[in-house]
Protein backbone atom coordinates (compact mmCIF):
# COMPACT_ATOMS: atom_id res chain seq x y z
CA UNK A 1 0.00 0.00 0.00
CA UNK A 2 2.69 2.95 0.67
CA UNK A 3 4.45 1.31 -2.51
CA UNK A 4 1.21 2.18 -4.33
CA UNK A 5 0.49 5.38 -2.98
CA UNK A 6 4.41 6.38 -3.41
CA UNK A 7 4.27 5.51 -7.21
CA UNK A 8 0.75 7.02 -7.60
CA UNK A 9 2.58 10.34 -6.15
CA UNK A 10 5.28 9.89 -8.31
CA UNK A 11 3.52 9.87 -11.27
CA UNK A 12 1.57 12.36 -10.70
CA UNK A 13 4.26 14.99 -10.24
CA UNK A 14 6.02 13.61 -13.57
CA UNK A 15 2.73 14.52 -15.33
CA UNK A 16 3.02 17.92 -13.89
CA UNK A 17 6.90 18.51 -14.94
CA UNK A 18 5.83 17.36 -18.57
CA UNK A 19 3.23 19.70 -18.66
CA UNK A 20 5.29 22.18 -16.81
CA UNK A 21 9.32 21.60 -17.76
CA UNK A 22 10.82 24.54 -16.00
CA UNK A 23 9.69 23.54 -12.76
CA UNK A 24 11.77 20.99 -11.85
CA UNK A 25 10.56 20.82 -8.13
CA UNK A 26 8.28 18.38 -9.16
CA UNK A 27 10.55 16.24 -11.36
CA UNK A 28 12.70 15.92 -7.70
CA UNK A 29 9.38 15.05 -5.70
CA UNK A 30 8.57 12.38 -8.01
CA UNK A 31 12.22 10.85 -7.65
CA UNK A 32 11.73 10.69 -3.72
CA UNK A 33 8.02 9.19 -3.95
CA UNK A 34 9.48 6.56 -6.23
CA UNK A 35 12.30 6.26 -3.77
CA UNK A 36 9.91 5.95 -0.73
CA UNK A 37 8.24 2.74 -3.12
CA UNK A 38 11.20 1.03 -3.46
CA UNK A 39 12.37 1.38 0.27
CA UNK A 40 8.76 0.10 1.09
CA UNK A 41 9.54 -3.00 -0.53
CA UNK A 42 13.01 -3.30 0.13
CA UNK A 43 11.93 -3.17 3.82
CA UNK A 44 8.82 -5.42 3.71
CA UNK A 45 10.92 -8.36 2.00
CA UNK A 46 13.84 -8.20 4.46
CA UNK A 47 10.92 -8.60 7.23
CA UNK A 48 10.86 -11.85 5.88
CA UNK A 49 14.63 -12.79 5.34
CA UNK A 50 15.95 -15.62 7.37
CA UNK A 51 19.62 -15.62 6.49
CA UNK A 52 22.21 -13.15 7.61
CA UNK A 53 23.61 -12.32 4.55
CA UNK A 54 20.09 -11.84 2.80
CA UNK A 55 18.71 -9.77 5.22
CA UNK A 56 22.56 -7.61 5.41
CA UNK A 57 21.80 -7.47 1.11
CA UNK A 58 18.23 -6.00 1.46
CA UNK A 59 19.08 -3.76 4.42
CA UNK A 60 22.29 -2.47 1.78
CA UNK A 61 19.93 -1.59 -1.17
CA UNK A 62 17.76 -0.11 1.25
CA UNK A 63 20.38 2.85 1.64
CA UNK A 64 20.32 3.91 -2.23
CA UNK A 65 16.62 5.03 -2.50
CA UNK A 66 17.20 6.85 1.09
CA UNK A 67 20.10 8.59 -0.43
CA UNK A 68 18.09 9.57 -3.73
CA UNK A 69 15.51 10.79 -1.09
CA UNK A 70 17.34 12.74 0.99
CA UNK A 71 18.90 14.78 -1.74
CA UNK A 72 15.76 15.25 -3.91
CA UNK A 73 14.37 16.75 -1.14
CA UNK A 74 17.40 19.24 0.11
CA UNK A 75 16.53 20.16 -3.81
CA UNK A 76 13.15 20.60 -3.10
CA UNK A 77 13.72 23.05 -0.17
CA UNK A 78 16.59 24.80 -1.21
CA UNK A 79 14.99 25.16 -5.42
CA UNK A 80 11.42 26.39 -3.52
CA UNK A 81 12.13 28.43 -0.33
CA UNK A 82 15.97 29.09 -0.63
CA UNK A 83 15.30 29.90 3.46
CA UNK A 84 18.70 27.84 4.64
CA UNK A 85 22.09 27.66 3.88
CA UNK A 86 23.09 26.44 0.54
CA UNK A 87 27.02 25.44 2.30
CA UNK A 88 25.11 22.85 4.89
CA UNK A 89 22.89 21.40 2.02
CA UNK A 90 25.60 20.64 -0.15
CA UNK A 91 27.07 19.62 2.90
CA UNK A 92 24.41 17.11 3.73
CA UNK A 93 24.39 16.01 0.12
CA UNK A 94 27.72 15.05 0.26
CA UNK A 95 28.21 12.87 3.16
CA UNK A 96 25.24 11.09 2.32
CA UNK A 97 26.48 10.54 -1.05
CA UNK A 98 30.01 9.25 0.43
CA UNK A 99 28.29 7.33 3.10
CA UNK A 100 26.02 5.36 0.19
CA UNK A 101 29.64 4.70 -1.39
CA UNK A 102 30.77 3.15 1.64
CA UNK A 103 27.37 1.53 2.32
CA UNK A 104 28.97 -0.35 -1.05
CA UNK A 105 32.67 -1.02 -0.40
CA UNK A 106 33.12 -1.30 3.55
CA UNK A 107 31.63 -4.22 5.15
CA UNK A 108 28.38 -5.90 4.94
CA UNK A 109 26.45 -2.10 4.88
CA UNK A 110 26.49 1.15 6.57
CA UNK A 111 25.41 -0.26 9.26
CA UNK A 112 27.20 -3.19 10.01
CA UNK A 113 30.94 -4.65 8.94
CA UNK A 114 29.12 -7.90 9.33
CA UNK A 115 25.18 -9.08 9.87
CA UNK A 116 25.67 -12.23 12.36
CA UNK A 117 22.78 -13.26 12.90
CA UNK A 118 18.71 -12.42 12.28
CA UNK A 119 16.68 -11.36 15.24
CA UNK A 120 12.81 -11.78 14.89
CA UNK A 121 10.08 -10.55 16.84
CA UNK A 122 6.55 -10.43 16.94
CA UNK A 123 4.81 -6.86 15.64
CA UNK A 124 0.66 -7.44 15.62
CA UNK A 125 1.08 -11.22 15.26
CA UNK A 126 3.40 -10.80 13.15
CA UNK A 127 6.92 -12.07 12.68
CA UNK A 128 9.65 -9.87 12.03
CA UNK A 129 13.38 -9.98 11.06
CA UNK A 130 15.79 -7.84 11.95
CA UNK A 131 19.45 -7.95 11.84
CA UNK A 132 22.24 -8.37 14.60
CA UNK A 133 26.03 -8.04 14.11
CA UNK A 134 29.47 -5.52 14.36
CA UNK A 135 28.64 -2.06 14.18
CA UNK A 136 30.30 -0.31 11.32
CA UNK A 137 31.73 2.74 11.82
CA UNK A 138 30.80 4.17 8.93
CA UNK A 139 27.17 4.73 9.90
CA UNK A 140 28.69 8.13 11.83
CA UNK A 141 28.35 9.36 8.25
CA UNK A 142 24.93 8.72 7.66
CA UNK A 143 24.43 10.17 11.51
CA UNK A 144 26.11 13.14 10.45
CA UNK A 145 24.39 13.89 7.13
CA UNK A 146 21.21 13.64 9.20
CA UNK A 147 22.56 16.21 11.82
CA UNK A 148 23.33 18.95 8.58
CA UNK A 149 20.00 18.13 7.21
CA UNK A 150 18.40 19.09 10.83
CA UNK A 151 20.22 22.28 11.00
CA UNK A 152 19.23 23.08 7.61
CA UNK A 153 15.20 22.23 8.17
CA UNK A 154 15.76 24.48 11.63
CA UNK A 155 17.27 26.99 9.12
CA UNK A 156 14.34 27.39 7.47
CA UNK A 157 11.60 26.90 10.01
CA UNK A 158 13.14 29.86 11.65
CA UNK A 159 13.21 32.23 8.31
CA UNK A 160 9.93 30.86 7.70
CA UNK A 161 7.96 32.60 10.03
CA UNK A 162 9.12 36.02 8.39
CA UNK A 163 7.66 35.11 5.65
CA UNK A 164 4.43 36.09 4.11
CA UNK A 165 1.36 33.43 5.37
CA UNK A 166 0.95 31.64 2.03
CA UNK A 167 4.93 30.73 1.82
CA UNK A 168 5.40 30.29 5.91
CA UNK A 169 2.57 27.84 6.34
CA UNK A 170 4.03 25.65 3.33
CA UNK A 171 7.63 25.77 4.90
CA UNK A 172 6.17 25.36 8.32
CA UNK A 173 4.32 21.99 7.06
CA UNK A 174 6.86 20.81 4.48
CA UNK A 175 9.93 21.89 7.35
CA UNK A 176 7.86 20.27 10.35
CA UNK A 177 7.19 16.56 8.44
CA UNK A 178 11.24 17.19 7.70
CA UNK A 179 12.27 16.89 11.74
CA UNK A 180 9.72 13.81 11.79
CA UNK A 181 11.21 12.39 9.39
CA UNK A 182 14.91 12.79 10.57
CA UNK A 183 13.54 11.90 14.01
CA UNK A 184 12.25 8.04 12.65
CA UNK A 185 15.56 8.20 10.76
CA UNK A 186 18.24 8.66 14.26
CA UNK A 187 15.73 6.47 16.28
CA UNK A 188 15.95 3.58 13.68
CA UNK A 189 19.68 3.75 13.37
CA UNK A 190 20.12 3.64 17.52
CA UNK A 191 17.84 0.35 17.54
CA UNK A 192 19.69 -1.49 14.50
CA UNK A 193 22.98 -0.77 15.94
CA UNK A 194 22.61 -1.97 19.43
CA UNK A 195 20.43 -5.12 17.51
CA UNK A 196 16.85 -4.40 18.98
CA UNK A 197 14.17 -4.92 17.05
CA UNK A 198 12.59 -1.61 15.14
CA UNK A 199 8.73 -0.82 14.58
CA UNK A 200 8.42 -2.69 11.01
CA UNK A 201 7.55 -0.05 7.98
CA UNK A 202 8.66 2.66 10.18
CA UNK A 203 11.08 3.98 7.61
CA UNK A 204 9.05 4.11 5.00
CA UNK A 205 5.61 5.64 6.58
CA UNK A 206 8.11 8.54 7.43
CA UNK A 207 9.75 8.96 4.05
CA UNK A 208 5.63 8.72 2.68
CA UNK A 209 4.75 11.40 5.14
CA UNK A 210 7.22 13.95 4.09
CA UNK A 211 6.33 12.58 0.19
CA UNK A 212 2.43 13.69 0.99
CA UNK A 213 2.75 16.46 2.99
CA UNK A 214 5.33 18.26 -0.04
CA UNK A 215 2.99 17.29 -2.39
CA UNK A 216 0.19 18.83 -0.83
CA UNK A 217 1.46 21.87 -0.38
CA UNK A 218 3.37 21.72 -3.92
CA UNK A 219 0.18 20.97 -5.39
CA UNK A 220 -1.86 23.95 -3.39
CA UNK A 221 1.29 26.48 -4.36
CA UNK A 222 0.43 25.43 -8.16
CA UNK A 223 -2.81 25.55 -8.08
CA UNK A 224 -2.64 29.17 -6.41
CA UNK A 225 -0.60 30.43 -8.91
CA UNK A 226 -2.89 29.09 -11.29
CA UNK A 227 -5.59 30.95 -10.32
CA UNK A 228 -3.09 34.10 -9.89
CA UNK A 229 -2.40 33.76 -13.58
CA UNK A 230 -5.93 33.26 -14.68
CA UNK A 231 -6.65 36.75 -12.42
CA UNK A 232 -4.18 38.45 -13.85
CA UNK A 233 -5.17 37.22 -17.59
CA UNK A 234 -8.98 38.39 -16.36
CA UNK A 235 -7.01 41.94 -15.72
CA UNK A 236 -5.22 41.92 -18.28
CA UNK A 237 -8.43 41.48 -20.56
CA UNK A 238 -10.34 44.01 -18.66
CA UNK A 239 -7.73 46.08 -19.44
CA UNK A 240 -7.86 45.55 -22.99
CA UNK A 241 -11.58 45.80 -22.79
CA UNK A 242 -11.03 49.48 -21.73
CA UNK A 243 -9.01 50.53 -24.21
CA UNK A 244 -10.79 48.78 -26.21
CA UNK A 245 -13.73 50.94 -25.61
CA UNK A 246 -11.55 54.23 -25.43
CA UNK A 247 -9.97 53.76 -28.77
CA UNK A 248 -14.01 53.61 -30.13
CA UNK A 249 -15.22 56.67 -27.92
CA UNK A 250 -12.16 58.40 -29.24
CA UNK A 251 -13.13 57.11 -33.02
CA UNK A 252 -16.64 58.19 -32.06
CA UNK A 253 -15.03 61.58 -30.77
CA UNK A 254 -13.32 62.64 -34.14
CA UNK A 255 -16.33 62.17 -35.74
CA UNK A 256 -18.48 64.37 -34.16
CA UNK A 257 -15.72 66.94 -34.44
CA UNK A 258 -15.55 66.01 -38.34
CA UNK A 259 -19.70 66.61 -38.45
CA UNK A 260 -19.68 69.53 -36.19
CA UNK A 261 -16.73 70.88 -39.13
CA UNK A 262 -18.56 70.00 -42.20
CA UNK A 263 -21.59 71.86 -40.13
CA UNK A 264 -19.65 74.95 -39.75
CA UNK A 265 -18.48 74.74 -43.43
CA UNK A 266 -21.91 74.12 -44.61
CA UNK A 267 -22.04 77.71 -46.50
CA UNK A 268 -18.92 76.89 -47.57
CA UNK A 269 -19.86 74.07 -49.47
CA UNK A 270 -23.02 75.48 -50.55
CA UNK A 271 -21.18 77.91 -52.37
CA UNK A 272 -18.66 75.88 -53.74
CA UNK A 273 -21.10 73.66 -54.92
CA UNK A 274 -23.20 76.11 -56.52
CA UNK A 275 -20.14 77.41 -59.22
CA UNK A 276 -19.82 74.37 -60.76
CA UNK A 277 -23.66 73.67 -61.07
CA UNK A 278 -24.49 77.05 -62.03
CA UNK A 279 -21.67 76.81 -65.00
CA UNK A 280 -23.48 73.07 -65.62
CA UNK A 281 -26.60 74.79 -65.95
CA UNK A 282 -25.71 77.98 -67.93
CA UNK A 283 -24.31 75.03 -70.72
CA UNK A 284 -26.96 73.00 -70.79
CA UNK A 285 -29.08 76.17 -71.76
CA UNK A 286 -26.55 77.21 -74.02
CA UNK A 287 -26.19 74.22 -76.37
CA UNK A 288 -30.18 73.85 -75.94
CA UNK A 289 -30.00 77.46 -78.05
CA UNK A 290 -27.42 76.13 -80.67
CA UNK A 291 -29.75 72.81 -81.25
CA UNK A 292 -32.40 74.92 -82.25
CA UNK A 293 -30.89 76.85 -85.10
CA UNK A 294 -31.09 75.41 -88.30
CA UNK A 295 -27.27 75.55 -88.85
CA UNK A 296 -25.53 73.30 -86.08
CA UNK A 297 -21.78 74.51 -84.54
CA UNK A 298 -21.07 71.00 -83.97
CA UNK A 299 -17.48 72.34 -82.86
CA UNK A 300 -19.12 74.72 -80.27
CA UNK A 301 -21.49 72.12 -78.61
CA UNK A 302 -18.78 70.07 -78.22
CA UNK A 303 -16.37 72.62 -76.00
CA UNK A 304 -20.20 73.03 -74.20
CA UNK A 305 -20.41 69.37 -73.52
CA UNK A 306 -16.72 69.39 -72.47
CA UNK A 307 -16.57 72.37 -70.22
CA UNK A 308 -20.13 70.11 -68.62
CA UNK A 309 -18.20 67.53 -67.99
CA UNK A 310 -15.33 69.06 -66.39
CA UNK A 311 -17.57 71.28 -63.91
CA UNK A 312 -19.32 67.93 -63.42
CA UNK A 313 -15.56 66.26 -62.14
CA UNK A 314 -15.16 69.72 -60.15
CA UNK A 315 -18.50 69.21 -58.27
CA UNK A 316 -18.22 65.37 -57.86
CA UNK A 317 -14.28 66.11 -56.52
CA UNK A 318 -16.36 68.36 -53.83
CA UNK A 319 -18.49 66.06 -52.97
CA UNK A 320 -16.20 63.23 -52.24
CA UNK A 321 -14.08 64.83 -50.57
CA UNK A 322 -17.03 66.09 -48.28
CA UNK A 323 -17.73 62.27 -47.95
CA UNK A 324 -14.20 61.49 -47.04
CA UNK A 325 -14.05 63.59 -44.84
CA UNK A 326 -17.86 62.90 -42.98
CA UNK A 327 -17.01 58.76 -42.79
CA UNK A 328 -17.03 57.26 -39.84
CA UNK A 329 -14.79 53.81 -40.58
CA UNK A 330 -11.38 53.71 -39.78
CA UNK A 331 -8.38 52.68 -42.03
CA UNK A 332 -4.92 51.32 -42.12
CA UNK A 333 -2.42 53.58 -42.97
CA UNK A 334 -0.90 53.89 -46.33
CA UNK A 335 1.78 56.25 -47.31
CA UNK A 336 0.19 59.99 -48.09
CA UNK A 337 1.67 63.33 -49.27
CA UNK A 338 1.87 65.64 -47.44
CA UNK A 339 1.66 68.68 -49.57
CA UNK A 340 -1.34 66.76 -51.56
CA UNK A 341 -3.73 67.06 -48.24
CA UNK A 342 -2.44 70.37 -47.73
CA UNK A 343 -3.81 71.51 -51.39
CA UNK A 344 -6.97 68.99 -50.69
CA UNK A 345 -8.10 71.38 -47.83
CA UNK A 346 -7.18 74.92 -49.32
CA UNK A 347 -9.36 73.54 -52.44
CA UNK A 348 -12.12 72.14 -49.47
CA UNK A 349 -11.95 75.97 -47.80
CA UNK A 350 -11.68 77.89 -50.49
CA UNK A 351 -14.58 79.92 -50.29
CA UNK A 352 -14.70 80.23 -46.31
CA UNK A 353 -11.63 81.81 -46.62
CA UNK A 354 -12.88 83.95 -49.32
CA UNK A 355 -16.09 84.62 -47.17
CA UNK A 356 -13.76 85.46 -43.75
CA UNK A 357 -11.22 88.09 -46.44
CA UNK A 358 -8.41 85.61 -45.48
CA UNK A 359 -5.02 85.59 -47.43
CA UNK A 360 -3.64 82.49 -47.79
CA UNK A 361 0.08 82.08 -48.01
CA UNK A 362 1.57 78.84 -49.27
CA UNK A 363 4.96 77.32 -48.52
CA UNK A 364 4.95 73.92 -49.87
CA UNK A 365 8.53 72.60 -50.25
CA UNK A 366 8.93 70.07 -52.45
CA UNK A 367 11.45 67.96 -50.89
CA UNK A 368 8.86 66.57 -48.20
CA UNK A 369 8.78 62.67 -47.98
CA UNK A 370 5.73 60.49 -47.79
CA UNK A 371 4.61 59.67 -44.57
CA UNK A 372 2.19 57.01 -43.15
CA UNK A 373 -0.85 57.80 -42.01
CA UNK A 374 -4.56 58.59 -42.66
CA UNK A 375 -5.51 61.17 -45.13
CA UNK A 376 -9.03 61.76 -43.73
CA UNK A 377 -8.01 62.28 -40.25
CA UNK A 378 -4.99 64.53 -41.08
CA UNK A 379 -7.05 66.61 -43.36
CA UNK A 380 -9.16 66.89 -40.31
CA UNK A 381 -6.53 67.97 -38.50
CA UNK A 382 -5.55 70.49 -40.86
CA UNK A 383 -9.47 72.02 -41.41
CA UNK A 384 -9.12 72.23 -37.76
CA UNK A 385 -6.15 74.26 -37.82
CA UNK A 386 -6.75 76.81 -40.59
CA UNK A 387 -10.73 77.42 -39.18
CA UNK A 388 -9.03 78.27 -35.53
CA UNK A 389 -6.38 80.59 -37.21
CA UNK A 390 -9.59 82.13 -38.91
CA UNK A 391 -11.29 82.68 -35.92
CA UNK A 392 -8.28 84.23 -34.23
CA UNK A 393 -8.07 86.86 -36.85
CA UNK A 394 -11.62 88.01 -36.97
CA UNK A 395 -11.34 90.49 -33.98
CA UNK A 396 -7.65 91.81 -35.52
CA UNK A 397 -7.71 95.03 -37.36
CA UNK A 398 -5.08 94.00 -39.05
CA UNK A 399 -4.57 91.93 -42.08
CA UNK A 400 -6.14 88.91 -42.31
CA UNK A 401 -3.24 86.69 -43.11
CA UNK A 402 -3.09 82.69 -42.84
CA UNK A 403 0.18 80.87 -43.92
CA UNK A 404 0.59 77.22 -43.91
CA UNK A 405 4.00 75.92 -44.46
CA UNK A 406 5.77 71.89 -44.98
CA UNK A 407 9.28 71.36 -44.31
CA UNK A 408 11.35 67.80 -44.05
CA UNK A 409 11.70 67.28 -40.32
CA UNK A 410 13.83 64.45 -39.28
CA UNK A 411 13.10 62.36 -41.81
CA UNK A 412 9.16 63.14 -41.79
CA UNK A 413 7.32 65.66 -42.65
CA UNK A 414 6.51 69.09 -40.70
CA UNK A 415 3.54 71.34 -41.01
CA UNK A 416 3.19 74.97 -39.91
CA UNK A 417 -0.42 77.08 -39.66
CA UNK A 418 0.53 80.42 -38.87
CA UNK A 419 -2.56 83.12 -38.25
CA UNK A 420 -1.56 87.00 -37.36
CA UNK A 421 -4.18 86.86 -34.59
CA UNK A 422 -4.15 88.09 -31.01
CA UNK A 423 -2.00 84.95 -30.17
CA UNK A 424 -2.66 82.30 -27.37
CA UNK A 425 -2.41 83.84 -23.36
CA UNK A 426 0.82 83.18 -21.91
CA UNK A 427 1.05 79.84 -19.74
CA UNK A 428 -1.99 78.13 -21.92
CA UNK A 429 0.39 77.10 -25.04
CA UNK A 430 -0.28 73.34 -23.93
CA UNK A 431 -3.38 74.02 -21.90
CA UNK A 432 -5.34 74.45 -25.41
CA UNK A 433 -4.41 70.93 -26.25
CA UNK A 434 -6.62 69.32 -23.40
CA UNK A 435 -10.55 68.48 -23.53
CA UNK A 436 -12.84 71.56 -22.77
CA UNK A 437 -10.37 73.93 -23.02
CA UNK A 438 -11.05 76.95 -25.48
CA UNK A 439 -10.41 80.33 -26.11
CA UNK A 440 -13.29 80.85 -28.23
CA UNK A 441 -16.70 82.11 -26.65
CA UNK A 442 -18.83 79.63 -28.51
CA UNK A 443 -16.20 76.95 -28.60
CA UNK A 444 -16.55 73.66 -27.04
CA UNK A 445 -12.83 73.06 -27.09
CA UNK A 446 -12.51 69.76 -28.02
CA UNK A 447 -10.90 70.70 -32.00
CA UNK A 448 -7.37 70.74 -30.75
CA UNK A 449 -7.77 67.71 -28.36
CA UNK A 450 -9.03 65.75 -31.40
CA UNK A 451 -5.99 67.14 -33.64
CA UNK A 452 -3.57 66.15 -30.51
CA UNK A 453 -5.14 62.53 -30.16
CA UNK A 454 -4.54 61.94 -34.20
CA UNK A 455 -1.41 63.00 -34.52
CA UNK A 456 -0.23 60.96 -31.38
CA UNK A 457 -1.86 58.01 -32.70
CA UNK A 458 0.13 58.42 -36.17
CA UNK A 459 3.80 58.88 -34.02
CA UNK A 460 4.23 62.43 -34.07
CA UNK A 461 3.85 65.61 -32.05
CA UNK A 462 1.97 68.73 -32.40
CA UNK A 463 2.42 72.33 -30.42
CA UNK A 464 1.68 76.09 -30.18
CA UNK A 465 3.24 79.03 -29.92
CA UNK A 466 3.09 82.50 -30.39
CA UNK A 467 5.44 84.33 -33.28
CA UNK A 468 6.24 87.90 -32.91
CA UNK A 469 4.83 90.76 -33.92
CA UNK A 470 1.69 89.40 -33.43
CA UNK A 471 -0.22 85.99 -33.98
CA UNK A 472 0.48 82.12 -33.09
CA UNK A 473 1.71 79.03 -35.00
CA UNK A 474 0.33 75.49 -34.30
CA UNK A 475 2.80 72.94 -35.94
CA UNK A 476 2.72 69.28 -36.23
CA UNK A 477 5.79 66.71 -36.86
CA UNK A 478 4.85 63.42 -39.15
CA UNK A 479 7.44 60.63 -38.21
CA UNK A 480 8.74 58.72 -41.72
CA UNK A 481 7.49 56.39 -43.43
CA UNK A 482 8.19 52.95 -42.07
Amino acid sequence: MLASASLIVALAHVVIWIARPGQRVHLALSFAAASVAALALLELASYAARLPAEIATYLRWMHLPITVMVVSLLYILHRWFGLGSVRIAYGAAALRLLALAVNFLVGDNLNFLTVTDVGRSVWFGVPVSHPIGVTNPAVALGQLSNVLVLVYIGQTILHAVRQPRPDRRAALIVAGSWFVLMGIMVASAVLMVFGLPRPPLVAASGFLLVVVTTSYCLVSELIRSQRMVMELQESELRRLRSEQEVATERACLAHMSRVTTLGELSGSLVHELNQPLAAILSNAQAAQRLLRRDAVDVPEIQEIVADIIDNDRRASEVIGRMRGFLRKETYAHAPVEVNEIVSDCVRMMRSELHDQRVTLELDLAEDVPACMGDRVQLQQVLVNLIMNGCDAMQSSTAAAVLGIRTRPWQGGARVEVTDAGSGIPEGRQEQIFSPFETTKASGLGMGLAVCRTIIRAHGGTIEAENVLPKGARVSFNLPPQG
